[in-house]
């Protein structure tokens, strides 16, 4: 999660999980925002790998920059990419979500460009929520006949 040229953000934002699923999402963000998800940094934990690698390697940028907020967005609550990020909300500047998913992402990047305010912590969460929807065989007839 190194600084890329041009990038001047004060937010770093990282999607974090177990395999590919970081490296996907951000691929199918970067579809519909284009460019503003190249600021998107990505960790995949891999079978040989150890999270806490990624926690000293993070650690050390987090110490080097407290002026950046840096913003995990993990695959699964309880899960050990989640746990060793939440480790590192010891310090201020983090904040660590779990469970992400693509509207938690756009929400982010297009609705907080800056930071994440106290107040829109619980906007970012419900709207991420209410992107979980199940629909059945039920729920389509029910439309049609509504439709009628």
């Amino acid at each position: 999660m190194h600084k890329k040229k041009g990038d001047n953000s004060l937010r770093k934002i990282t999607i974090a999980s177990h395999g590919e699923f970081a490296k996907g999402l951000k691929h199918s963000i970067s579809l519909i925002v284009g460019k503003l998800a190249d600021d998107i940094h990505t960790f995949c934990l891999y079978p040989s790998q150890s999270p806490m690698d990624f926690k000293e390697q993070i650690e050390q940028e987090i110490k080097q920059h407290p002026e950046h907020e840096y913003v995990f967005l993990c695959d699964i609550k309880g899960g050990s990419v989640h746990t060793v990020c939440s480790q590192l909300c010891a310090y201020e500047n983090v904040k660590v979500f779990s469970g992400t998913n693509m509207n938690l992402v756009l929400d982010l990047l297009l609705s907080c460009p800056d930071t994440i305010e106290t107040e829109n912590r619980e906007i970012l969460l419900e709207n991420a929520r209410e992107g979980i929807t199940l629909m059945t065989r039920d729920d389509l007839v029910e439309k049609k006949d509504e439709e009628f």
